[in-house]
Formats: C-alpha cells, structure tokens, sequence
C-alpha cells in the first residue's frame, strides 16, 4: 500500500524481473541459467588442433627443394659421382643416359692420372675384367678435342699415334683396357659402354 495515495501495488516476483532483464536486446546480467556454446564457438584459448593432410601455407620449400638426394651406385671421387653404364650407346643416347641419374649429369671428363686409374678399375669391374669399349665425354672436331662439361683439356692417354683422324665429321672419345689402357676415337653413331659423371648434392 502507497502510504500518500492509500493504493495497492502490484511487485513483480524477482523471477519475473530477472525474465524482463534477459528478454530485453540480448541483456544477460550474469545470474541467468548456462546458455549451451555453438558447436563452432573458437575463443583462441583451446587444445592445439591438429593441420591436415596436404595444408599449405606458401612458406615451404620448393618441390625442387624437397627433392630427395641422388644416391651413388659407382663410385664417389672428389664429391662427385662415377657410374659405369655396360649398356652399349651412341655418345648422344649415353649423354641422354647420364642425366636420368641426375639433373647435372655427363659423360665423364677425365682431368687427371689418379682420375684416370679410378675409372679405369670402374670399368674393368663393371665389365667383369673384360676389355670394354667406353665413351669418355668428350668431342674432337675440326682437329681440336674438348671435354663436353666445359673441363680444361690437360691430362690426355692416347693411344699411341692417335688421335689419327681422317675426317671432317666430328668423332668421339673412348677409352679401353687390354694389356694398358688407352684413348682413342671412334664414330659417335657406334654404340659404347659409358661413364657418367655427376655432383654430389650437399
């Protein structure tokens, strides 16, 4: 009861107004009953979810990156990669040959003496001790002999009055084992066991 106007009035209950209070634009004042979360509600302090399958997020390496290492299956000398091929080629089909193995592959130059002895025991093994004709990687053209990896021409183990050209047409380098071994020239169409050379990725 008003004591100034002597009229009776009405309360609403506290559950009543607290109803009032939730009901108006979304208000929640902290008392109201646990209201379930979304299944899809993230507010950054959760567990580590885990990244699928095939995520990306443009800061890997390059596929070329992740290539996997060239594994040598002859021999490794001075971080570079000797491998004996018996299968009889044309120069142009052993050169095609040699970068199968690797993206930087040639037919091997040989620079020095030692070089030399190592790929002469390359072959004789690979040939089962039998003396095998085998493309080194170089040309002779125009009387001038040259490495096809751009290597200095120094070191040479020519057969005994050869180079012996008769020819114009470019001709091509091999190498064979009976008794010595020894350089001599042939006609690049012919087929020949072959010697690759590549580096060794670090």
């Amino acid at each position: 009861v008003d004591l100034n106007t002597g009229l009776v009035q009405e309360h609403a209950s506290e559950m009543e107004r607290r109803h009032w209070l939730t009901d108006e634009d979304g208000f929640r004042q902290g008392t109201e009953p646990f209201m379930p979360i979304r299944d899809d509600f993230r507010q950054g302090t959760e567990p580590f979810m885990p990244i699928r399958l095939g995520f990306r997020q443009g800061n890997e390496p390059s596929a070329t990156d992740q290539r996997p290492r060239v594994a040598c299956q002859g021999e490794i000398i001075n971080e570079n990669c000797y491998e004996f091929n018996p299968r009889p080629l044309s120069f142009k089909d052993a050169q095609a040959k040699c970068r199968t193995l690797a993206p930087n592959a040639e037919l091997a130059a040989v620079t020095s003496g030692d070089l030399q002895s190592h790929l002469v025991s390359l072959v004789t093994k690979g040939g089962k001790r039998n003396p095998v004709l085998t493309w080194l990687g170089a040309i002779v053209k125009n009387q001038q002999a040259s490495w096809v990896d751009g290597s200095e021409w120094g070191f040479t183990d020519w057969m005994p009055g050869h180079p012996n050209i008769h020819t114009d047409k470019p001709v091509c380098v091999e190498m064979f084992k009976q008794d010595e071994s020894w350089w001599t020239i042939a006609d690049c169409d012919l087929k020949r066991a072959s010697i690759c050379r590549y580096t060794i990725t670090a």
